[in-house]
């Protein structure tokens, strides 16, 4: 089966999908591949609101202690680049935590916001 066809099945029909996360590589500029699938998660409208716990897409950007010399941009720009060029994509936008492995960098947010789903989940399954 193509892995494409695949992917985009699991999001638009599974049932028990509380979230996502969009990975993306913020030493480097914004790559095609991370805004054609921000691009399609956006269209699909993969994000729902349910109580006051807002789920669905979030994007998580990952390696911002680095900056990468001769590729361009600092972490910093090259996230405010991605955002500026989804923007358009979605009414209101997804939420988004800065990472890195090396320095502990947004663990504590991801965490919480991956046990909000998890309690989300429990409370739905219940």
């Amino acid at each position: 089966m193509d892995w494409s066809a695949f992917t985009k099945g699991y999001f638009l029909n599974r049932d028990t999908l509380v979230g996502a996360l969009l990975l993306i590589d913020a030493s480097i500029p914004p790559q095609k591949i991370d805004l054609d699938c921000a691009n399609w998660l956006g269209r699909n409208n993969i994000r729902q609101h349910i109580l006051q716990l807002t789920i669905g897409l979030t994007f998580v950007f990952t390696k911002c202690d680095k900056v990468k010399k001769g590729i361009g941009g600092r972490p910093d720009e090259n996230i405010k680049e991605f955002q500026d060029t989804i923007s358009g994509l979605y009414p209101e936008p997804p939420p988004w935590v800065m990472t890195s492995s090396v320095t502990g960098l947004g663990r504590d947010r991801l965490h919480h916001h991956m046990s909000q789903l998890r309690n989300y989940w429990d409370n739905e399954s219940v």
